[in-house]
């Protein structure tokens, strides 16, 4: 058996695999006698077939099986002991033709896919922006008037608005606008004006009193959600799709009314162990923790600017085009032979785009020697506990709150699996941040959005 490797072009090459009957022949000859022992023809005991009638039943597919196992550890032995930088994976060459039953010497030729040669190196002369977005004066106001509302308390109000909560009682109407006969009736719901989808019959809860009476559709005002209608109407779920209107009560208002800006709220907003004792120094708390927050966003465009940089400085080198859309067509035939469609060439473009960044992401992280550690797993999944507590209101968890959560996450496949791409990432651009200049730029939170439309013009 011999390997051979022709170069085509900078990006393709072929592969051939010289076979000679006499290297699969004997062991062919053995698993066809333990197919004989596991599998005994019909009127013979297991292994005393004949050799030639085992070989009619079974020669076909084990000789098959034998020399695909064959030529694949050669091939995959000459691309791993050459050091070959395959794209995808070996294809056959539709010239390959052989009878494996009869033919004495035989020719397997693979099509390969090279990695092209990218000459980059990172230095300081490469310039990479990194926005920082300007905390003003109207988002410290903003964020403390959130807070206060989030942190208020519900008292007696003589008027609703829009934030208020009301508890009245309800009775359905019939088609003439009367008390319908054996209607549904409420004497104790609760209703949120915010909370309603459609606005025309949220309006109607707004700038009422105690004692006022209105008619209103529940189904209308919930957009037909059956489980909102059987909360708001207090009947099981199979009784709440009613369409009618009903008249309604007010017999209670309560509005918020916002915290006031005292320690206790101090606390409640940036965490029981702070310091801040007055306005002036919460606000800047606020600032600070706004500005905080909004590294993340400023980390993120850095990643977008830095590929569109790299990528640039990489050049518009040469990948295989027709060779990869040849592999993607395969294997869409491979996952789904029913639904296998061709690449079109907006697919195919965007293929390309991402694959020529990889090439440059993975150049760039062996210049550079990156590797991930487990310490920096953790710390993404720290991160990552952490963004996901605050989604749901958990500001200022404390660390052993935030770990429990991270370790959960960790045991999760899918979860696990996302914050091991966010470890290679943070640790890629922290890498890359070294290693160029950055021009660190402050700019309004508008611009900062402006930078996006750009690019979507």
């Amino acid at each position: 058996m011999n390997v051979s490797f022709e170069q085509i072009d900078a990006v393709n090459a072929m592969l051939t695999v010289d076979v000679k009957r006499e290297d699969f022949a004997d062991d062919v000859a053995k698993e066809v006698a333990k197919m004989g022992v596991r599998h005994p023809l019909k009127g013979f005991r297991p292994g005393k077939a004949p050799k030639s009638l085992l070989m009619k039943f079974y020669g076909p597919s084990v000789t098959a099986d034998v020399v695909d196992r064959m030529v694949s550890r050669a091939m995959y032995d000459h691309i791993r002991e050459n050091k070959l930088q395959i794209l995808g994976e070996p294809l056959p060459n539709e010239s390959t033709k052989v009878d494996l039953m009869n033919d004495v010497e035989m020719a397997f030729k693979f099509d390969l896919g090279l990695a092209p040669a990218i000459e980059l190196k990172l230095n300081k002369r490469i310039n990479v922006p990194y926005y920082t977005i300007e905390v003003t004066d109207q988002m410290v106001d903003d964020a403390i008037a959130h807070d206060r509302k989030r942190l208020g308390t519900l008292v007696d109000g003589e008027v609703s608005d829009k934030e208020s909560m009301l508890r009245g009682s309800m009775i359905e109407l019939d088609e003439e606008g009367n008390d319908k006969v054996d209607g549904i009736k409420v004497e104790r719901t609760v209703i949120s004006p915010r909370y309603l989808a459609d606005e025309d019959e949220a309006a109607k809860f707004v700038g009422v009193k105690v004692g006022d009476t209105f008619v209103f559709n529940p189904y209308k005002a919930n957009n037909g959600n059956i489980a909102e209608l059987s909360a708001l109407l207090n009947v099981d779920r199979n009784q709440a799709d009613v369409k009618s209107d009903f008249r309604v009560t007010i017999e209670e208002i309560k509005v918020n009314q916002e915290a006031e800006m005292n320690e206790e709220f101090f606390k409640g907003v940036l965490g029981t162990e702070t310091e801040v004792k007055d306005e002036a120094a919460f606000r800047e708390a606020v600032r600070e923790m706004i500005a905080r927050a909004n590294v993340p966003e400023s980390n993120y465009r850095f990643t977008v600017d830095a590929q569109r940089v790299l990528s640039e400085k990489a050049g518009d080198f040469q990948l295989p085009e027709e060779f990869l859309k040849r592999f993607l067509k395969i294997r869409r035939e491979q996952d789904n032979p029913e639904k296998a469609t061709e690449v079109t060439d907006e697919e195919a473009q965007s293929m390309f785009k991402q694959l020529r960044w990889q090439l440059v992401k993975d150049h760039i992280a062996q210049e550079l020697g990156i590797k991930v550690e487990q310490e920096d797993i953790d710390a993404a999944a720290f991160v990552f506990a952490q963004q996901q507590l605050s989604q749901y209101g958990i500001y200022n968890a404390p660390e052993d709150l935030i770990k429990q959560q991270a370790e959960r996450f960790m045991q999760d496949d899918k979860a696990r699996e996302m914050i091991h791409e966010h470890a290679i990432d943070n640790k890629f651009y922290a890498a890359v941040k070294d290693a160029v200049k950055v021009n660190e730029k402050t700019i309004s939170v508008e611009d900062f959005r402006k930078l996006y439309e750009k690019e979507e013009k």
